[in-house]
């Protein structure tokens, strides 16, 4: 059985666009364990790699696939100017943990197959449209059906063209690109949350009070944050208010703002442990 590592919960948003909303609170068991192996790792790290991981700084081959039903904008062919406003926010966004995004090429499908496609994964299509090596980030933008903003891939270790490989990459919904129609989830915000998730992120609410995400420094909360609200404490007694403008909640676009140290950390580890290694690799364009 092949082992399809879905960012969970997945962000979905109600027909009236008033609220994100999780699909899928829960992370597969592998991915978690996973996650506390990296923990582990970076325990028992001494400071100076810490530091190094830190001062690193990482440029990721990116591709974007357009997916639509015609050629219109109505039907999902995104203008230049958008596809170049979200590589734009991309990269305003990871500035401040060191990571850049080189576009490297945009393909334009015109499928009703594709654009229509139940499944929430877009395997078909990913098989189609997937170009690179793991270290590559495919970002496939469509209208995705059921009210999801977005879906994602955790890494993993895994072989060259399997379906696992070819699945890997992340959808964000066609108007949340930055001058798109769903505000205020309208600036590109939806993308680097799932790129995030790509990177081997969890939802900062993940595992509530008691769970959190596995990072030290994202204080824990126990359910996702909704439009911007300031001073929300929903674990009380540990002194920190809900981490409401991190770019791993469930905040409005305008209140996502901000990574911390030890999502760089973990962005860091989870990098060479799944995907550096593949930037030697010769890819495949699937």
């Amino acid at each position: 059985m092949r082992s399809i590592l879905k960012a969970l919960p997945l962000l979905a948003l109600a027909a009236n666009v008033e609220a994100r909303s999780c699909g899928n609170e829960h992370v597969p068991q592998n991915v978690m364990n996973n996650a506390r192996m990296l923990y582990k790792q970076e325990q028992r790290a001494n400071a100076r790699t810490l530091q190094s991981w830190q001062d690193e700084t990482l440029n990721i081959n990116t591709y974007f696939h357009v997916i639509s039903t015609d050629d219109t904008v109505e039907g999902g062919n995104i203008p230049d100017d958008m596809l170049k406003a979200q590589l734009d926010a991309l990269n305003r966004d990871y500035a401040q943990i060191g990571i850049t995004f080189d576009l490297k090429g945009t393909t334009r499908t015109v499928s009703e197959k594709f654009a229509n496609d139940p499944d929430e994964e877009g395997t078909a299509m990913k098989k189609e449209l997937r170009n690179g090596t793991y270290a590559d980030l495919n970002l496939y933008f469509r209208k995705l059906t059921g009210g999801l903003l977005g879906i994602c891939v955790f890494p993993e270790n895994v072989e060259e063209g399997s379906d696992t490989f070819k699945n890997d990459g992340c959808q964000c919904h066609t108007d949340t690109l930055p001058g798109g129609s769903l505000k205020p989830y309208d600036e590109g915000k939806t993308c680097t949350h799932e790129v995030g998730h790509w990177l081997g992120l969890f939802h900062t609410f993940q595992g509530g009070c008691k769970g959190g995400d596995l990072v030290d420094d994202t204080p824990p909360e126990s359910s996702p944050a909704f439009g911007c609200p300031k001073d929300r404490d929903t674990c009380k007694g540990d002194d920190l208010k809900d981490p409401i403008n991190n770019f791993m909640d469930y905040s409005d676009d305008a209140c996502m703002t901000e990574f911390t140290p030890g999502q760089k950390t973990r962005v860091m580890s989870c990098w060479k442990e799944f995907r550096e290694k593949w930037n030697a690799q010769p890819g495949e364009d699937a």
